[in-house]
């Protein structure tokens, strides 16, 4: 059973990416909401006593303003959000979080009263499942300035840059796991995580630049008619090269918290994989720094 909804979980992320719009948001948000649960119990696992209701709150707030500009104007009272609308408003929801966080955790009934972890856990939750993981739906939404829109959703350029994103990661990850085992001699770092290799880490990037080369030059020539990349192919190395660190940064990071909880995994959703934070640590990390390089450095939205 365990095994099949973890299929049913896979099933419903390729859709959600393909359909884009509401669906990628309500998939996303409830992979990192389930996240936050794993998070909060690895916290509480040391003594830390993030609030529940804040973490998996404020992540939740995250998903919403990312999805509000995919709602129907009908729905808005016909107004319709400019897709900048939620990446504008993500530092005043930033904001109110940190002071809720503190005004919440202060006059919180317990004793002893709410310590500098608590607190600090309870930012650090929301931010890393949240604030992190939401601009993967603004990337999803991302359209070229001056380029109709398209309401074929297999034809938006932001499917190209997500698809381009998730294979570097996914490739990142793979092939450093092979590698790793195959010929792997050296511990990248032996205090965090005692299996990963150096020799697996340079060969997950080495593959990264190859499929994001792929994928870019595939994306503007053969599978959308937009050319989301505008055929600048020799960006696709540095872009793949960022994303492929920020990947792996991603993993020691995952690994670092559960090291510290004393856990081998966060979960235990999908079986002999762990749980949710587990699987998608990489992308948690590697959301924002993909939607700031494709707007930044693609687009060149300064």
């Amino acid at each position: 059973m365990r095994l099949l909804f973890g299929w049913l979980l896979f099933a419903g992320a390729v859709f959600s990416i393909m359909a884009g719009g509401i669906f990628l948001s309500l998939a996303l948000g409830y992979a990192c909401y389930m996240g936050g649960r794993e998070f909060i119990a690895m916290a509480r696992k040391k003594g830390i006593n993030p609030s529940s209701r804040i973490v998996l709150g404020m992540i939740v707030a995250f998903f919403v303003v990312a999805a509000l500009p995919d709602i129907p104007q009908w729905m808005l009272g016909g107004v319709r959000l400019p897709d900048s609308f939620s990446i504008q408003h993500f530092p005043l929801l930033l904001t109110i979080g940190i002071y809720i966080s503190f005004f919440r955790l202060l006059f919180r009934n317990d004793n002893p009263p709410a310590t500098i972890a608590d607190i600090a856990s309870t930012i650090l939750g929301f931010i890393y499942l949240g604030w992190l993981p939401s601009p993967l739906v603004l990337l999803r939404n991302l359209t070229p300035v001056g380029m109709p829109l398209t309401d074929n959703p297999l034809q938006q350029p932001g499917l190209a840059y997500v698809w381009a994103t998730l294979f570097i990661i996914w490739s990142t990850d793979v092939f450093a796991y092979y590698i790793g085992k195959k010929i792997g001699k050296h511990l990248l770092y032996p205090q965090i995580s005692p299996k990963k290799t150096i020799e697996g880490a340079i060969g997950g990037f080495a593959v990264a630049i190859i499929f994001g080369m792929t994928i870019t030059y595939l994306s503007d020539h053969v599978l959308f008619a937009c050319h989301p990349f505008k055929f600048n192919l020799w960006q696709a190395p540095l872009m793949a090269a960022t994303i492929s660190v920020a990947a792996q940064l991603g993993d020691l990071c995952e690994s670092l918290l559960k090291r510290d909880a004393g856990i081998k995994d966060s979960g235990d959703i999908f079986p002999g994989h762990g749980g949710f934070l587990d699987r998608g640590d990489s992308i948690i990390i590697s959301s924002a720094i993909a939607y700031y390089w494709v707007n930044l450095v693609v687009l060149g939205n300064i």
